[in-house]
C-alpha cells in the first residue's frame, strides 16, 4: 500500500475514533443532565413526522392572477414552433 493511502487511513481512523469520543461524551453528559438514557430521551421527545407536510400560511394571493392564467392570455392567429 502506498504510503499516501496508509496515511490517509491512519487520519481517518484517527478522526473516526475522535467523533466515536465525542459522540459518547454527549451522550453521557445528555444523560446526566436529564436523567434518563438516550432511548427514552428519543422517545419521549417529538420526532418531526416527514410524511406531513407542513402548512405554510404566508402565501399571497396577487389580485391580478387571472390574468396570468392560460385561459385569460390572447389568442394569436401565428403559429410558431410546431
Amino acid at each position: 500500500m502506498p504510503r499516501n493511502k496508509q496515511k490517509n487511513l491512519a487520519r481517518a481512523a484517527a478522526h473516526r475514533a475522535e467523533k466515536a469520543g465525542q459522540q459518547r461524551f454527549e451522550r453521557k453528559l445528555t444523560q446526566a443532565m436529564t436523567g434518563c438514557s438516550d432511548r427514552v430521551l428519543k422517545a419521549v421527545t417529538q420526532a418531526p413526522n416527514w410524511r406531513v407536510k407542513p402548512v405554510e400560511s404566508s402565501s399571497i394571493c396577487l389580485p391580478e392572477v387571472a390574468q396570468f392564467s392560460a385561459g385569460f392570455r390572447k389568442p394569436t392567429n401565428s403559429v410558431t414552433a410546431r
